[in-house]
């Protein structure tokens, strides 16, 4: 089955079909093109026009009985909890120096990043609050891009920072 396509999520549109999925490690998700086997068998070829970054619940496949979707396997993470703001950029700044992944976290000023003993050594060193668990890294939680460069929001527009914690969009 080709796949060209995301034709959903299934965290925003639930679906009462059988579910079939097909197993990722985080670091496949940023694929733009590949072929796996789902849990009952499917065999999906996935390409697409350009990288999306595949989140979880990801719809690949429907018909009138079954979805085939996408389910990241959870993986061994540092789960960094900053205590301000401070914190948090010097917390960004380091992952994004070791051009490390950084994704945020469940709670507030949280981040979560793939599991490098360096990275560990670093957060102790700094006195940052972290522990070290297993966890989906979800592109939807994504903060890091792969092409920082290169307008990944494909907008062509300034980005700014608001003081509410808000990324605004500056079109003109």
């Amino acid at each position: 089955m080709l796949a060209q396509a995301i034709l959903g999520n299934l965290h925003q549109q639930p679906s009462s079909k059988e579910l079939d999925y097909i197993d990722l490690e985080w670091f496949d998700t940023q694929r733009k093109m590949g072929r796996w086997v789902s849990r009952a068998g499917v065999e999906i070829a996935l390409k697409l026009p350009k990288p999306v970054g595949l989140r979880d619940g990801d719809i690949l496949f429907e018909d009138s009985a079954r979805v085939v979707a996408i389910n990241i396997l959870p993986t061994e993470v540092i789960c960094v909890y900053a205590h301000d703001y401070a914190q948090v950029a010097r917390v960004c700044y380091e992952v994004g120096n070791r051009h490390a992944s950084l994704y945020y976290g469940d709670q507030h000023l949280s981040f979560k990043t793939p599991f490098e003993k360096p990275l560990k050594i670093l957060f102790e060193k700094l006195g940052v609050t972290h522990e070290v668990l297993q966890s989906k890294l979800d592109n939807a939680q994504r903060i890091s891009v792969s092409a920082p460069h290169a307008d990944p929001l494909g907008l062509g527009a300034p980005l700014k920072f608001q003081d509410s914690d808000q990324l605004v969009v500056i079109k003109r």
